[in-house]
């Protein structure tokens, strides 16, 4: 009896799947997010209609998309849902080719040892379309929960990307009565400029030792006189120091920056030279 009512509950909280759908393990169902022939989560969560609360989801992303993403370029992809007076929250979030049910570069989860929000998941009974979702263990906010993962772009040529990702809010695991369901999408085209500037901007950035857990080595090399930021994020995009913002560098750089005094995880090092950024993942130990 207690392992039928522990399915039953897992089998409710979440983010649910297609018109087919398709269970993960520890979370809710993945395929619900809207996008072309793909169901939302009203098909589990049928309390209210799509959007028709007063919460939302969102989709934001560093570097900051604007409408544009460089081809092989990693971005750090955060998903929101908010509805205030709401506990607990899912996503499901796929980025799929033009308009086709093909995947758009490929999805990544930044895992440490306190990260137990995010799973991946394939969904093999629709052409092997890649999704995140999240656990059963990372569903509870305060009016508001984040999800950050990993997108690495298609290669030149792929054409237009569309994300699509379907939240959910809700006060209990254990019923799907009052949920509210909310979608959205967002349509990328290739950058023209990042494809160009590719070769050139090319800072040969490395990063050593990684993982690390005392000092961290940095090299790259400017083709002329630039000016130079570099700062590290945390694994929620936000800054947690600043490494380097200097006018008038030239040449090969070469820095070492203590990381001894930061908690446990994955950072990202952030290099912007002349406008121009480059990101670089990094684990401290």
């Amino acid at each position: 009896m207690k392992k039928k009512i522990t399915l039953a509950l897992i089998a409710i909280v979440a983010v649910c799947a297609m018109s087919v759908k398709t269970f993960a393990s520890d979370t809710g169902y993945s395929g619900l997010t809207g996008a072309y022939t793909e169901g939302d989560c009203t098909q589990c969560h049928n309390s209210h209609a799509v959007n028709s609360g007063p919460g939302s989801v969102t989709i934001t992303a560093m570097p900051a998309l604007t409408g544009t993403y460089n081809p092989d370029s990693t971005y750090i992809i955060t998903v929101t849902v908010t509805q205030t007076g709401m506990t607990k929250f899912g996503f499901d979030f796929e980025a799929l080719l033009g308009g086709d049910t093909l995947n758009a570069g490929t999805l990544a989860i930044m895992t440490d040892s306190t990260n137990d929000q995010i799973m991946q998941y394939t969904e093999l009974n629709d052409t092997n379309l890649n999704d995140v979702t999240h656990t059963l263990a990372g569903i509870t906010g305060v009016g508001t929960k984040s999800f950050s993962f990993l997108w690495t772009a298609p290669a030149t040529g792929a054409g237009a990307v569309t994300f699509f990702v379907a939240g959910l809010a809700n006060n209990t695991i254990s019923s799907k009565l009052g949920a509210y369901v909310y979608t959205d999408s967002l349509v990328l085209i290739q950058s023209t400029v990042g494809i160009a500037e590719k070769a050139a901007k090319n800072f040969n950035l490395s990063v050593f030792p990684n993982p690390t857990s005392e000092n961290l080595n940095v090299q790259f090399s400017l083709k002329g006189i630039s000016s130079v930021n570099m700062d590290m994020l945390d694994i929620n995009g936000s800054k947690v120091a600043d490494l380097i913002s200097e006018n008038g560098m030239n040449g090969v750089i070469n820095k070492t920056f203590d990381v001894s005094t930061l908690a446990k995880g994955i950072y990202f090092v952030r290099l912007n030279i002349n406008g121009e950024s480059t990101i670089q993942k990094i684990v401290v130990e």
